[in-house]
């Protein structure tokens, strides 16, 4: 980035950025969970030493919270896709059933924003239709944080549930159904460059009643 000239390439800057915040992702808390085993390693020794039983417990809850944080970031090293690190939109749509399909949908709208809000990403709602007496038709989230495309992914497809239905005054069992499809977030600067050698013009004269050219 200390290069001369680098800065006037916008693109190949933005391309740069994003690389480094993509690796900025992966050490740092990489480096902040190594200080920490580090640091339960060097208590656990001076337990061993001079034990104490306050001490021990608080190494202990360090170490199951620990435990938790080292398999979600081997979890996270699965992404390896290229737009695995990026931000991502979630299109979700009531399918057939009415009612029972657009409660649904908006349970899978509930669960998919506090699952990002426990990831600590950032929800935006772009679109939303509403149901004709409960729940919603579709909808379109914008979930922005580190890696959100490639946590959500895998939950593209049609989800199912089955259930006794509380609008249903005989109480009878209903099958619903909603669809989810999940896309990244592209930057939107992209310049798009067409070749005049590549194009081809066509031109036509219209001949009969009615036509002037």
């Amino acid at each position: 980035m200390a290069a001369p000239n680098f800065w006037n390439d916008q693109e190949k800057v933005q391309a740069v950025v994003q690389q480094i915040k993509a690796l900025r992702g992966w050490v740092e808390p990489f480096d902040s969970i190594d200080a920490r085993v580090r640091s339960a390693i060097e208590l656990d020794e001076m337990l061993a030493l001079e034990p104490d039983a306050d001490l021990s417990s608080e190494v202990e809850r360090e170490a199951t919270v620990l435990g938790d944080e080292i398999e979600a970031f081997r979890l996270r090293s699965l992404l390896s896709g290229p737009d695995d690190f990026r931000d991502a939109q979630l299109e979700i749509s009531a399918g057939a059933g009415g009612t029972e399909a657009q409660d649904w949908a908006q349970m899978i709208m509930r669960m998919y924003t506090r699952w990002a809000e426990r990831k600590g990403y950032t929800v935006e709602i772009l679109d939303l239709s509403d149901g004709e007496e409960a729940g919603i038709k579709g909808a379109v989230l914008e979930i922005k944080g580190l890696y959100a495309y490639g946590f959500l992914k895998a939950e593209a497809g049609v989800h199912r549930l089955v259930r006794i239905s509380p609008y249903d005054a005989n109480a009878r069992r209903h099958t619903s159904f909603s669809s989810v499809w999940v896309y990244p977030e592209v930057d939107d600067d992209i310049d798009v460059q067409i070749n005049e050698a590549d194009l081809r013009i066509d031109t036509y004269r219209a001949s009969g009643a009615g036509a002037s050219m």
